[in-house]
């Protein structure tokens, strides 16, 4: 069987696979031109009344921290002879509220206000508004139907923003947008049925959210196919939401929803274009661009979550694509609100765009990641993105690299692919081993396994390499006598099948014997004691915790200092079965893990300080643990009272408020736990 390498091949050996590329790609970056309509601020008049605050049909609310909206209903009566307004409340139609309201009038017209909550829940709320004059004599003015609350999302990119392969007919009543319906007047409508349409992970992102966390979502979809970055980032400076931009369109319908301060997350995938231009390097000072742009216009967006392109197929090599590739996956280093995803690994890709089982693959991930972030649940859920890569054996045939703390990787058996016509083979079998490239040269592991947060791989002979890199910059048959039209496995996944993202000629540091940690522990005075034997030349220990109390399992993660080896485990609880494990750790390594299971057995008892911080001075890292319950949310001051960061958590006894962006000085770290404690603590940063 021959596989890919890394670095370009000048024959072609299948001509007529040459003019099928060009056709894919020439379709692949065809332009969709969407037509948007503007409309001027709210003003209606219906009968004798003018509404200057009225819910519209399928109108979605925002959801505040009470899991409410808020309905307004205001306007004038400018009929006279009328004693009261009424407003009738039906949830799922079934009346459930009525408010009535005295007007007076000045001239011919009478003011009048009301102001409702309705639940954030799977229910549509209806409303009917009435003027009357008496008891018996009324008239109803208006009705408006299946209103909900809940949640705000945005899409922008390109084509496979657009995610639109195949007509897809699934339609929610808890799944809302806002546009156009047949080049009319810009209204509010069920997920697909307007122009733009959100896509087909659009929709299944919104469909997953109702059927986990319960809430009704709108999700707006500016994407425009084959748009350069460039394109996607103009706007008119005088009027950023002016709609001769898509920039500028996406943010009027965002406007004109009402939902703008309350934006829960922008999800972008873009930069086929650069990657298939002449500058793929064109594609990260652009984007910083774009950051400072959405900051301004989207000040109140909890996460921006971009999207790492996967590998295209067809077309000459080009490993700046694999530099670019690399420039999304590390997003978050530079702006802690970006929250990057591997687009990579999903069912059905083609080489441009995946069908729509890829497309249900996608929007089922991004659910599930949105409910750490989103929706109070405990487990981070993300693609596995390597964080340090070091040879671990004395030999140096071996290398471990280690992904994020909370990541449990999976190492993918082999799988059997079809190949392009013209093979030699019809389908051959193909191992992620043989898609790592050290030095830029390909198919010298042995084998490959996960440990934990780890993958381990072995090499067939001793290495002297210092770069690796995980999967092709592009994938390019050319010259091979072998070969799918486009690599599509195996991957690299995590235990929840997240796929890792690819990464590009990173550093691999030399062998260092750190040592053999024995981690020990017992139950004693109330408290559950941990002990290991200290290790020479450390940074320091990485402890964690997983509990099974709850149904999900809960990870926790603190770092210690070097010089400390003993750690009194204050918040563990009676009865709870609790999985302790410890490894050291420096800059360029770690050493392997020793862990043990514990169930505290002795009583609960409350200590004096409920919550602690340490160490103190600190230089990184932060530790805080609460005895009393779980942490929600940490603020940070300088002396002089001035907020310069928060953090907020899903209810952990264990949290690490990372420091390096810090200065020195005194720093008062306000933290507030889920029954409402406010703690302060003061800490010294070196």
């Amino acid at each position: 069987m021959f596989l890919l390498p890394e670095r370009l091949f000048t024959k072609i050996t299948a001509p007529r696979l040459t003019q099928f590329v060009m056709i894919k790609t020439i379709l692949s970056f065809c332009f969709i031109f969407v037509s948007f309509i503007t409309v001027p601020g709210f003003t209606q008049k219906i009968n004798f009344v003018s509404f200057d605050k009225l819910p519209a049909d399928k109108q979605l609310f925002a959801r505040d921290k009470n899991n409410e909206g808020e309905i307004n209903i205001s306007g004038k009566v400018e009929a006279t002879g009328y004693a009261y307004v009424s407003v009738v409340k039906y949830r799922n139609k079934v009346r459930t509220g009525y408010q009535k309201s005295n007007i007076q009038y000045t001239g011919s017209a009478a003011p009048f206000q009301f102001s409702t909550k309705i639940k954030s829940e799977l229910a549509e709320y209806a409303f009917e508004f009435y003027a009357c004059k008496s008891a018996t004599d009324s008239v109803r003015i208006v009705r408006r139907d299946d209103v909900v609350a809940g949640d705000f999302y945005i899409i922008y990119g390109q084509s496979n923003a657009v995610a639109w392969e195949v007509d897809y007919t699934y339609r929610n009543e808890y799944c809302r947008s806002f546009g156009s319906f047949q080049g009319g007047a810009t209204t509010w409508g069920l997920s697909n049925e307007l122009t733009p349409r959100v896509g087909i992970f659009g929709i299944e992102f919104q469909k997953r959210i109702s059927e986990k966390y319960g809430f009704p979502t709108c999700v707006i979809n500016g994407a425009t196919a084959g748009s350069s970055l460039q394109t996607l980032l103009n706007r008119i400076e005088n009027n950023h939401a002016d709609t001769s931009t898509p920039y500028g369109t996406l943010l009027n319908y965002a406007q004109q929803t009402g939902l703008l301060p309350n934006i829960k997350g922008i999800y972008y995938w873009q930069g086929e274009n650069e990657a298939a231009g002449d500058n793929p390097l064109s594609w990260a000072p652009l984007f910083k661009t774009m950051v400072d742009q959405w900051k301004e216009d989207y000040p109140n967006v909890e996460k921006i979550y971009v999207f790492q392109l996967p590998l295209f197929g067809g077309g000459g090599y080009d490993d700046r694509i694999g530099q670019f590739r690399e420039s999304q996956r590390t997003l978050d280093r530079l702006y802690p609100i970006i929250q990057p995803y591997a687009a990579l690994g999903a069912p059905g890709w083609n080489g441009f765009h995946y069908g729509l089982e890829g497309y249900l693959k996608l929007g089922q991930d991004l659910a599930d990641m949105a409910g750490f972030y989103h929706y109070g649940k405990k487990e981070k859920i993300t693609s596995p993105s390597v964080q340090k890569i070091f040879y671990s054996s004395p030999k140096s045939d071996e290398i471990t690299m280690v992904f994020e703390d909370y990541q449990q990787m999976v190492y993918p058996n082999d799988t059997i692919n079809n190949n392009i016509e013209g093979s030699l083979e019809p389908v051959s079998t193909y191992s992620v081993k043989d898609f790592f490239y050290l030095n830029g040269e390909w198919q010298k592991l042995k084998s490959g396994r996960a440990e934990a947060n780890k993958i381990i791989v072995e090499l067939k002979t001793v290495g002297k390499d210092t770069l690796i890199k995980y999967l092709p910059s592009k994938y390019h048959y050319s010259g091979l006598l072998t070969a799918p039209w486009v690599y599509i496995g195996p991957f690299l996944r995590n235990s929840k099948g997240f796929r890792a993202f690819a990464f590009h000629h990173t550093k691999i540091f030399p062998y260092t014997n750190l040592g053999t940690l024995k981690l020990e522990g017992k139950d004693e005075q109330k408290s559950l004691t941990l002990s290991w034997n200290a290790l020479p030349n450390v940074k320091g220990y990485i402890l964690e915790r997983v509990n099974k109390k709850d149904s999900l399992p809960s990870h926790e993660v603190m770092y210690l200092l070097a010089s400390q080896t003993e750690y009194t485990d204050a918040t563990a609880k009676k009865g709870v079965e609790y999985t302790y494990s410890i490894r050291a750790y420096t800059d360029q390594s770690e050493s392997a893990i020793s862990s043990l299971i514990l169930t505290k057995l002795s009583e609960d008892v409350q200590p004096e300080i409920m919550v602690t911080a340490f160490p103190n001075p600190a230089t990184e890292l932060v530790n805080i643990t609460s005895t009393a319950s779980g942490i929600v949310k940490i603020d940070v001051y300088t002396v002089t009272g001035k907020k310069i960061k928060s953090e907020t958590y899903t209810s952990q006894d264990w949290v690490t408020v990372r420091a390096e962006d810090l200065s020195r000085g005194q720093y008062v770290f306000k933290v507030y736990t889920e029954d409402g404690l406010v703690t302060s603590k003061l800490i010294l940063l070196m």
